[in-house]
């Protein structure tokens, strides 16, 4: 469509009218000009809504201090954060740039943004474009219709399907971070762990990641917990899409490994080489009488990192390096010393009346043991769990 009015860029005269946008384009080089009309349809429902409902949503703005997140200028700067004039060509490119972003829409949520730039940062793009919709269900409130419907069910499902962000954000200190980075990182981490669970991103050591970032046990806990409640809330309702989760062997076998490593670094700092590596094909022979990891072994029901403290402790007993060690061990799994000897106890005794006759082995060196004088020595009160 030909203006009487030439592109200050190039001189063209031919340009691509956008009325939703209230601008035309230079069919030339490309420079966008503002092209406000009294045309009512120019600022229409119409146009101006549905026509922009179906732009893509860019869930990665990179300026999470913006309202809206930050925009490229489509009508394409003159000069350089330096003040050297940019060429035609850089011209050119910024401003077909310019134009994709402005096309885009932004998320508006401010922590719902955050969290997937800290997935990002902490994890990847990969991962965190994978779980963009678990980030939406732990950080996004109800829809005012979803809302409605939560007010006429029980008290404890009305519970599950409040905002997780909000209840992880407003616990007492010890369950929350002491600054909004902090929540951020923590509910990340935990996402990327169901992610893990419930889409098949790849296995990952959230120890590791918690020591990095100073999370403790409680918080991933805590806010694991809150997210996969909320989400599976809203899967009841049908407002969310049902994860395909991993198989149950093949998760079972990741997590082995993942409490292997934590056990073998923890041993590390007591025992030597030598000492370690004996350890280690004692604890893989008891795990193997026990038929793990598999999804359909005789303590199929027990978490897998639990067992395998049980059997690293076993092992330790049975080549007599277990003094000192029961804190180490119980700490790499996530327990409290009288946590890990009261599951010991459990096992033992289905050992001993032949419920569980594959871990029989386990307990040959075990009889003289004093599981409750040990926890106690670690400074645990017996029966004091995480």
């Amino acid at each position: 469509m030909e203006y009487k009015h030439e592109c200050e860029d190039c001189g063209g005269t031919e340009f691509d009218v956008d009325d939703a946008r209230a601008e035309m384009t230079c069919q030339a080089c490309g420079l966008a000009i503002d092209n406000y009309t009294n045309d009512a349809d120019t600022n229409s429902s119409i146009s101006m809504g549905e026509e922009r409902t179906q732009e893509a949503l860019d869930v990665f703005a990179n300026n999470p201090n913006a309202a809206q997140g930050g925009r490229m200028n489509p009508f394409g700067d003159r000069t350089d954060h330096a003040g050297r004039r940019l060429t035609s060509a850089q011209r050119a490119l910024f401003i077909r740039l310019g134009r994709a972003d402005r096309s885009s829409q932004r998320e508006k949520d401010p922590m719902c943004r955050e969290v997937k730039l800290t997935l990002a940062r902490m994890f990847g793009d990969n991962l965190a474009r994978a779980t963009t919709h678990l980030v939406d269900a732990a950080c996004r409130k109800l829809s005012p219709e979803q809302e409605a419907v939560r007010r006429t069910l029980t008290p404890g499902e009305q519970a599950k399907l409040s905002c997780p962000k909000t209840s992880i954000t407003r616990k007492k200190r010890e369950l929350r971070g002491e600054t909004h980075q902090d929540n951020l990182q923590i509910i990340a981490l935990a996402i990327a762990v169901i992610s893990h669970e419930w889409l098949r991103t790849p296995a990952f050591n959230p120890q590791v990641v918690m020591a990095q970032y100073n999370i403790t046990e409680q918080q991933f806990k805590n806010a694991k917990s809150t997210i996969m409640k909320s989400y599976k809330a809203r899967l009841r309702q049908k407002w969310v899409a049902a994860p395909k989760g991993i198989t149950r062997a093949a998760l079972r076998a990741d997590k082995l490994d993942i409490a292997a490593e934590n056990l073998d670094r923890a041993l590390a700092e007591k025992l030597n080489e030598e000492e370690l590596k004996l350890v280690n094909t004692v604890f893989w022979n008891i795990m193997n009488d026990l038929e793990e990891p598999t999804a359909e072994g005789p303590l199929t029901n027990v978490a897998i990192p639990f067992i395998a403290g049980c059997a690293m402790y076993a092992a330790l007993c049975l080549i007599g390096l277990n003094h000192g060690n029961l804190g180490r061990v119980a700490g790499a799994v996530g327990l409290s010393p009288a946590g890990l000897t009261n599951r010991l106890k459990d096992i033992e005794h289905k050992a001993t009346t032949g419920q569980l006759p594959e871990a029989q082995q386990m307990f040959s060196a075990l009889e003289e043991t004093d599981f409750d004088s040990s926890s106690k020595d670690e400074g645990v009160e017996d029966g004091a769990e995480e």
